[in-house]
């Protein structure tokens, strides 16, 4: 097992020339998603954030890596597009701002710690839109590192409470191998909360 980690802003770099193709399951969740303002998180070269910017959201690119920021810097200007780009180490530094997201996205990236952070970020009727690694299906391949693994039902579990507008688990397989998880969930409205359950 290779614990090396990885270097984001090589690996970035090696990436410079690849295409900027939006997830699929992002294009499927856009018409579930209210305007406003949309939070990516761990953005990367910024293909998802790309894709809303020219939808209309005013997004926020989180990355902790400065060349795949610069990168999308360069694409947004290139497209004529405008984006608010924030460079933070989310495994350091999980605080983000509260209630201030109409959207939240988070692909392909995985830290339990941050999950309480990412509800608080949206306001409530905000909706959440998650794609990721997950044990179910009989895939092969996909990432060893159990951490970066969602179990069957987890995510689900993790938004236990909120209205599921999309959810789909082992149904697929990533490029890269491995089944994958997908979510789309509206945070429930001040006071729709039950008490096993908190809005944030």
């Amino acid at each position: 097992m290779n614990n090396t980690p990885v270097n984001w802003n090589q690996k970035w770099r090696e990436r410079a020339a690849a295409d900027l193709i939006p997830d699929l399951w992002l294009q499927r969740a856009l018409p579930l998603l209210p305007a406003g303002r949309a939070l990516d998180l761990a953005c990367g070269r910024g293909r998802n954030a790309l894709h809303l910017a020219e939808h209309g959201f005013a997004v926020t690119a989180v990355d902790g890596s400065a060349e795949g920021l610069a990168l999308l810097a360069e694409e947004a200007r290139r497209r004529g597009l405008e984006l608010t780009l924030r460079q933070q180490d989310l495994e350091a530094e999980t605080r983000l701002p509260v209630a201030a997201f109409e959207v939240v996205i988070d692909f392909f990236y995985l830290q339990r710690s941050l999950f309480p952070a990412l509800k608080a970020a949206l306001v409530p009727g905000g909706v959440v839109v998650m794609r990721t690694f997950s044990s179910a299906g009989g895939f092969p391949g996909g990432p060893r590192r159990k951490e970066f693994i969602l179990q069957p039902g987890e995510l689900l579990e993790q938004f236990g409470g909120w209205e599921i507008l999309l959810h789909e688990e082992g149904l697929e397989s990533s490029r890269k191998g491995g089944g994958l998880v997908g979510i789309v969930a509206r945070k429930p409205l001040f006071g729709q909360c039950g008490e096993a359950e908190s809005c944030a």
